[in-house]
């Protein structure tokens, strides 16, 4: 079975992505104290999608990617976007949001996988 934390971290821990951030790593679900630009991610839902004999032989994984810096973050978007595509996730959505308490800028960018 797929572990599905180890596949986002193995995906966003690729050096086109690592090099367009401060701390060269990536957060799951929460970074403390990081520098900007910096990416955080999680898993917010899953669900059986295929059973066999009454075992769950696939499931769906819904998982969110979240950019967070304090100017454009448009390239960091992009390559996020192409090396998730092409680790089989799909792109289900994306929201420019800021954050009025951390003054940062926002992105969160849905994608679900069926393993």
């Amino acid at each position: 079975m797929v572990n599905i934390k180890k596949l986002m971290k193995d995906t966003l821990s690729d050096n086109e992505i690592l090099n367009l951030t401060a701390d060269k790593k990536v957060y799951f679900l929460h970074a403390n104290s990081p520098k900007t630009p910096y990416i955080e991610y999680e898993i917010f839902d899953e669900n059986g999608e295929e059973w066999a004999e009454n075992k769950e032989i696939a499931t769906n994984y819904y998982v969110q990617v979240d950019i967070f810096n304090k100017v454009d973050y448009t390239d960091l978007e992009n390559k996020i976007k192409e090396k998730m595509i092409n680790a089989g996730f799909n792109r289900s959505s994306s929201a420019d949001l800021y954050e009025n308490d951390t003054q940062l800028f926002h992105k969160a960018m849905r994608f679900f996988i069926t393993l």
